[in-house]
């Protein structure tokens, strides 16, 4: 990845993140998301909170049933246990966070995992959240899937292998003038607010295809000086690519150490559905990305 500008964080700015979600357990990913939201904590002065699922076994009751199997019994008996031991090394690592913090533990069936997450994003402005190399594991991918979509809150996606730890001072903005980048955009100011630089990118715009009344990059370069964030932007051409891979690109091109994206998708009978470019970029992930809906 190319070299990013490092600089002390700016002093808090009003309407700053001030509470901040980690859903939390042993992983490498999550242990990561961890490190990076005790710095984004600190430097925005805000809240963290970190939620750690303890899985409860699934037995499927019958109403034949006589009574509870034994063996599921002793299952239980040792997921609680089990949970109990990792919340107490969890708990040992966030007294040695930063930034003022706490950790809760909730108990349940991995299916509602999900579900239970995004009741607690609503709480929080944004949920940073670990992600692994292969792409995300089943939990990675429940968590995201129900805090972007049903949230309503932003989902800062960590990559595991991304080691730098600082607020970031470039940033590229995917831009296509849509609802859900729109959005991202609003979501993202408290971050964007702290960069030296963040570079617009829209990616296969017609040169004819808007007036200068409604060109995305013209009007947002307006909104943004009005905001006094300081911004380029750029056209970019897929030219047959991706447009993650071309995002990927432009980020890396420009030293950002954060990519804002719109989050394109829906939810349907629980499969893993989204738009191209966020299921893309999520496959080619190696620095922080911001998503909204």
């Amino acid at each position: 990845m190319a070299a990013v500008d490092l600089a002390i964080a700016k002093a808090p700015a009003p309407g700053g993140f001030r509470d901040v979600l980690v859903p939390q357990d042993e992983t490498d990913a999550a242990m990561h998301a961890l490190v990076y939201a005790d710095m984004l904590c600190s430097a925005f002065g805000a809240h963290l909170t970190g939620l750690m699922f303890g899985l409860v076994p699934f037995y499927p009751m019958s109403l034949a049933a006589a009574k509870v199997p034994e063996a599921w019994i002793h299952a239980q008996r040792q997921a609680s246990e089990e949970a109990e031991q990792s919340e107490k090394r969890l708990k040992a690592i966030y007294g040695k966070l930063t930034a003022h913090n706490e950790l809760r533990r909730v108990d349940a069936f991995e299916q509602e995992v999900g579900d239970i997450c995004a009741r607690h994003a609503r709480s929080a402005d944004v949920t940073v959240l670990g992600w692994s190399p292969d792409g995300g594991a089943d939990m990675e991918r429940a968590f995201f899937e129900s805090c972007l979509f049903d949230s309503g809150r932003p989902v800062l996606v960590v990559p595991a292998r991304y080691a730098f730890r600082a607020i970031p001072q470039r940033a590229v903005v995917a831009w296509n003038g849509s609802r859900e980048a729109t959005r991202a955009l609003r979501e993202a100011l408290p971050l964007l607010r702290q960069t030296r630089l963040t570079r617009f990118v829209t990616v296969d715009a017609e040169d004819n295809a808007f007036s200068d009344a409604v060109d995305p990059c013209a009007s947002i370069a307006r909104h943004m000086g009005r905001h006094e964030i300081p911004i380029e932007t750029k056209r970019a051409h897929s030219r047959g690519r991706d447009v993650a891979t071309v995002l990927a690109e432009e980020a890396d091109q420009f030293g950002a150490s954060i990519l804002v994206l719109g989050g394109y998708g829906h939810l349907r009978a629980n499969e893993w559905i989204y738009g191209g470019t966020t299921r893309a970029s999520l496959a080619l992930a190696h620095m922080p990305m911001f998503f909204a809906n």
